[in-house]
């Protein structure tokens, strides 16, 4: 019985001490924020949980969204056009995070409070409200996912 005890508690010890890595670097979302995210997927979320799913094209995975520490961000979507992979132009803001929730301010606006938000040590998912789909009468969620790049 010692024996099971002792094997039990060393099982419990290693799941603990593996999980505190990583995890634990971050205290907050406004941390886990902070970097440079590259586009990765898209889709739609309707009330009724269905939900549609798109991968970006390699063109438009090269664009990328950074946030900065000093509560700035920097959008650089990128396009094909003309045959040609290139920026979709640089866009430029403020962001901050109030009671879990994310605001971001585009230049010369008001900050807007981003509808739908899930943040992850690599992952990052920002929506917006949208009009319902699946013949429902509630709104969807339009939203982006990211891959954290560093």
């Amino acid at each position: 019985m010692k024996k099971y005890n002792f094997m039990l508690m060393l099982i419990i010890m290693i799941g603990t001490l593996s999980c505190s890595t990583e995890e634990n670097e971050y205290s907050s979302n406004q941390e886990l924020l902070i970097g440079k995210w590259k586009r990765f997927k898209y889709g739609k979320i309707c009330s009724s949980g269905s939900e549609n799913v798109n991968e970006y094209s390699v063109c438009q995975q090269k664009g990328t969204i950074t946030f900065k520490e000093d509560g700035t961000y920097i959008d650089e979507p990128y396009i094909f056009y003309n045959n040609v992979c290139e920026t979709d132009g640089i866009y430029k803001g403020k962001w901050e995070i109030i009671d879990g929730n994310l605001y971001i301010t585009n230049e010369n606006m008001t900050p807007e409070k981003v509808d739908y938000f899930k943040i992850s040590i690599n992952f990052l998912t920002i929506g917006s409200s949208s009009s319902p789909c699946d013949n429902e009468t509630s709104n969807s969620i339009n939203y982006r996912e990211f891959i954290r790049m560093e």
